[in-house]
């Protein structure tokens, strides 16, 4: 898919915003959430080949925080946005430092580890996460600057903040990766001891990537709440990190925006098929299976493929 056909989504987003109901509007708002998130997860397994098994703690540990702020302190969206952020990037630093120790197999297990850490803290403190019933009843999420309050409950302002998020995240990230430090992290994929032999520290760098993909993560994670108005532990559980990862094969390792496309396949078909038959599961290891099989590269073709072929 080439990149001028994505100035196809600007209309399309308007008309949703103009025309979509209220039940399009958030379900298209979770899609560009969850794709935020999935995409900071492309940073490093797309980008590094750090393939990571812990990322849903990041994105489900910012959306406790946020719920949890909005529940006690109102849901002001500069606080709310904020936390999660400095939420996604601490969780990414403490998990950074165990897991960057090691690479491959014994990376993905160690996220695992401390991405399993946090959901059994969400699981088992029952007096502050809700337990396994999770956090319901959190207030609307509102605007406040200087004396003035705008409410942004309604669906077409929690699209267009989704949007407006989705967009800014995606910016970062290719900015990031165009960066001396994004080009770094490439070459410690392809060839970390040569670079490591240029003067390089390779586990400080990819711990940077860490804490930047983090921070991505917990601004979505942020968001969440309130588009579903409920935060459970599955969102913090290691099979949340899994279909992430399903969702960025889907769309396309190492594009940025096939995340979204991946996530946008994968949350549609688990919400139509789901209402007509119990096995949609079944439907999308088929799905994956396909697509893997015809589509390697995912959906979307990653840019230095294009270059190659």
């Amino acid at each position: 898919m080439r990149a001028h056909a994505w100035l196809l989504c600007l209309p399309l987003a308007g008309l949703l915003a103009l025309f979509g109901g209220d039940y399009h509007l958030r379900f298209a708002a979770e899609i560009l959430i969850t794709g935020t998130a999935v995409m900071s997860l492309d940073i490093l397994v797309g980008q590094g080949r750090l393939v990571s098994l812990g990322h849903a703690a990041l994105f489900g540990g910012a959306a406790y925080v946020s719920a949890l702020l909005a529940i006690h302190a109102g849901a002001g969206l500069m606080p709310v946005l904020l936390a999660g952020i400095a939420t996604g990037m601490l969780l990414a630093l403490v998990m950074g430092l165990v897991a960057t120790r090691s690479v491959d197999l014994f990376f993905l297990i160690l996220t695992l580890v401390v991405g399993q850490m946090v959901y059994e803290l969400a699981f088992h403190w029952r007096t502050v996460t809700g337990g396994a019933d999770g956090l319901r009843g959190i207030p609307a999420l509102a605007l406040h600057l200087g004396g003035a309050s705008w409410p942004m409950s309604g669906a077409r302002s929690l699209f267009l903040l989704a949007a407006g998020l989705a967009l800014l995240a995606y910016l970062l990230a290719r900015s990031f990766l165009a960066a001396p430090i994004g080009r770094a992290l490439v070459a410690s994929r392809e060839q970390p001891v040569r670079l490591a032999a240029l003067g390089y520290e390779v586990r400080r760098l990819r711990l940077l990537a860490m804490v930047f993909a983090g921070g991505i993560a917990g601004a979505a994670g942020a968001l969440y709440p309130f588009v579903n108005l409920y935060v459970g532990p599955n969102l913090v559980h290691w099979s949340m990190s899994a279909t992430m990862i399903v969702m960025l094969v889907l769309g396309g390792v190492g594009t940025l925006h096939g995340a979204f496309v991946g996530t946008g396949l994968y949350l549609l078909v688990q919400t139509y098929l789901s209402s007509f038959t119990d096995r949609w599961q079944l439907l999308i290891g088929l799905l994956f299976v396909l697509i893997v099989i015809f589509l390697p590269d995912g959906i979307v073709r990653p840019g230095w493929r294009r270059r190659q072929a």
